[in-house]
Parts: C-alpha cells; sequence; structure tokens
C-alpha cells in the first residue's frame, strides 16, 4: 500500500466532504451545468450533441452486502478493522471519484471506472478509489498510534474540544433537537460507521494535541539552534528590497523612458546612500525607512521585513544578487522585467516570517521547521507500520458493481 506524507492537521472527513456527496443516485452530466464555453477544443460537449451524458456510478448497497459489517476484513498493526469502518472511507474514496466523473462527463468527456488512472493500465480508477480509502483509513490509525508511541493520552481539553465537536456535528446534521439514534441515522445514511466517526474525530484532535506538546501550537518549543539548522540544511536566504518598479504592475506594460530613467537614477541615490552606513542595527532602520516610502514592491504589506526564500522560489535577478551578497551588504541596483531593486541581504531569524497559512496566518521559521519535522515523524511511523488483508478477505472489483 502506498504511504502519504501526513500534514498537521487532518481534516475532519466524517461531515466535511460527506456534506456534498450524492449519496447513491444516478448523476448525469446535466446535474454539474457547465459553461457552453468550457468545453475542451475539439470535444462535442452535452450541450452541441443534445443528449445528457451519464457518469458511471457504483452501487453501493450491492457492496456494502457483500460482508456483515462486523466482519474482520483487516488487519492494521494487528488492530482488526471491520467491515464497517472499512467500507466507510472505501465509500467517501469512491464518491470523490464518482465527482470527477460527473465533472468530466459535463464537459463530454465520459471516464469509466476500468480506465487507467495513469500509464499503469492496473492503476484503474476503482483500484484508486480503492486503495485511497484504505490509505486514509491507515494514516488515521497511524496518527492515534504515534501518540500512543510517545505516550500522549486525551487531555482534558482535547476530550472537551471532541465533545463539543460531536455536538456541532449532530447540531448540524440532525437539528439541536436531534437524539444519537437520529445522528446513527444520518451516519447510516452515508454508510459511515460510529466506529470510523470515532476515531476520526479523535485522530483529529490527539494530532493537534501531540503536535502542541511536542513544538507548541506556534513552534514555540523550538530551539533557535533547529529553527536556523532547518532554513540552512535548506538552502534558505534572507534578504529585504527595495523595488523601484519600470512597468505598471498591474498591466505588465513598460513605463515610458523618462520616468525609467529617473527610476534608475532614483536606485542608485538610495544604494549610494545605504551603503554608506556600517552599522547594521542603523543600516536596517533606514532601509526600512527608505522602503515604506519609495518601494512599489505589492508584497511589501505583507512582508515588511523581506523574504526567506530558496532557490528557485524568486525573481531570477534578486535571488542571484541576494545569494552573492555578505549578510548586510547592499546591492547595487539590480534590474529585473519589474524593474531596479536595492537588495539588503539580512542574516536568517529563527522568528522571520516566512509565509501564511490557507487562514492567513502568519508562519515563521520555528512553525515550518515544527511542521516539517513533524509530519517526517509521523511519516517514518507510518512507513513502519504492518497492514494485510484478513485470511478470508478479498477487496471488492468495483468495476462488477456499476449501477
Amino acid at each position: 500500500m502506498k504511504k502519504f506524507l501526513i500534514i498537521l492537521l487532518v481534516v475532519c472527513l466524517a461531515f466535511a466532504a460527506a456534506a456534498g456527496y450524492l449519496l447513491g443516485r444516478k448523476v448525469v452530466a446535466e446535474d454539474a451545468q457547465p459553461s457552453p464555453s468550457a468545453s475542451p477544443a475539439g470535444e462535442e460537449s452535452q450541450e452541441a450533441t443534445g443528449e445528457p451524458i451519464e457518469a458511471e456510478t457504483l452501487d453501493y448497497e450491492a457492496i456494502y452486502a457483500l460482508h456483515d459489517p462486523e466482519d474482520i476484513v483487516m488487519l492494521v498493526d494487528g488492530e482488526e478493522i471491520n467491515w464497517g469502518e472499512y467500507f466507510s472511507w472505501l465509500y467517501m474514496s469512491a464518491m470523490q471519484t464518482e465527482q470527477y466523473f460527473v465533472a468530466m462527463a459535463s464537459y463530454g468527456m465520459p471516464m469509466s471506472w476500468s480506465d487507467p488512472v495513469g500509464e499503469d493500465p492496473a492503476e484503474t480508477y476503482a483500484a484508486a478509489a480503492l486503495e485511497g480509502g484504505e490509505n486514509t483509513l491507515i494514516q488515521i490509525m497511524a496518527i492515534q498510534g504515534f501518540a500512543d508511541s510517545k505516550g500522549i493520552v486525551p487531555s482534558q481539553e482535547t476530550l472537551d474540544s471532541i465533545d463539543e465537536q460531536v455536538k456541532s456535528d449532530m447540531a448540524a446534521t440532525v437539528g439541536e433537537e436531534g437524539t444519537e439514534e437520529d445522528f446513527q441515522e444520518y451516519l447510516d445514511s452515508l454508510y459511515r460507521s460510529r466506529d470510523a466517526y470515532d476515531r476520526t474525530i479523535m485522530a483529529n484532535y490527539i494530532n493537534v494535541q501531540n503536535f502542541t506538546e511536542s513544538y507548541g501550537l506556534k513552534g514555540e518549543k523550538v530551539s533557535d539552534e533547529q529553527a536556523l539548522g532547518y532554513l540552512e540544511e535548506n538552502g534558505y536566504v534572507c534578504a529585504n528590497h527595495i523595488l523601484l518598479a519600470t512597468v505598471d504592475l498591474s498591466t505588465g506594460e513598460a513605463l515610458d523612458e523618462e520616468t525609467v530613467a529617473e527610476k534608475k537614477a532614483l536606485a542608485e541615490s538610495l544604494a549610494e546612500e545605504l551603503k554608506a552606513i556600517e552599522e547594521p542595527d542603523k543600516l536596517v532602520e533606514r532601509f526600512k525607512e527608505l522602503k515604506e516610502e519609495y518601494c512599489e514592491d505589492t508584497g511589501k504589506t505583507a512582508f515588511p521585513d523581506g523574504y526567506l526564500f530558496r532557490s528557485g522560489e524568486m525573481v531570477e535577478e534578486f535571488e542571484n544578487a541576494a545569494m552573492l551578497l555578505e549578510e548586510y551588504g547592499v546591492s547595487e541596483p539590480v534590474e529585473s522585467p519589474y524593474g531596479y531593486h536595492i537588495i539588503l541581504r539580512l542574516p536568517l531569524d529563527a522568528d522571520a516570517l516566512m509565509g501564511y497559512s490557507s487562514t492567513g496566518e502568519a508562519l515563521n521559521a520555528r512553525e515550518y521547521y515544527a511542521n516539517y519535522n513533524y509530519a517526517l515523524e509521523l511519516d517514518a511511523y507510518l512507513e513502519a507500520m504492518e497492514a494485510e488483508y484478513a485470511p478470508d478477505f478479498t477487496p471488492p472489483e468495483l468495476g462488477d458493481y456499476l449501477e
């Protein structure tokens, strides 16, 4: 089975992904309502033919009926997994594939479960869906097993968070007055066993607790040595710059020659002033003042103190010049397709801003190291896990169960 690198926070798959699922109904491309102009060139869309294209769907009831929900079908590090839980993840993985089929059918490109995903003809969509469900289950079990191996037990805060999550899920799915029986009925409608639901919720929160106890929620337990070592080993460079644009940054259109000449003269003047400052603290402070006044880089608000980057991540001219500078060195004006850059090379800093999360939170080098190292630890644990089918179990051939 393929192993995948696990990132810090596992998405709570029990509801977020299931909410948009097409619950076993036959789906045709007209459900997706594509734009007529979206069809790939050379392909006839359903509107061109006048006939909706049916997307292949599976008979999930027939597949689920192959085994009793309590039948043991898999062993993961010796822990028994029953058919009900196994099928929960198979169903979710297969439904994601069906959603892809629906999208492709809407563009006049029907897909089949027997089609190869890549160059290997044995790697069909049916095989990939089966493998995807198994891998998700194994990854979730790895999170719990990893926490157990480190002696992590659910804290009261974790238990309280789980309780609140369950209440929130129940309210969102069966209403504020919904009962446990109502909730179980809802889970049943998604082929979601309570074992699968509970294991996922626990994995999500014990994962956060495990990470926090090891590194701190924001990487505050990471030492300077660890963070700086991570930056050095991965070839990071820190540099700030003042950009005097020679093009309209919104359109890419070149500015007139007179304006460009003025920008060049100003860049030379700023570089000369900065090069004359010998004390690092005064140099950094003056650079910030001039950047605030003159810099036209659209990223200066998000990265006011400069960029931490590796080779290949920045504009080539900027990158090459920054890497040649010594710490606290100031460049001559460096011309790139965007304009003239005055670059200040800075020392690596464990608290330097490296980027932003998907929710807009600033992430520093300590947090990057923490996430990177935690993922490596968790992946190593995952790689060492043993997973096998029960002796009398054979995974279903999904392509044999088309509706």
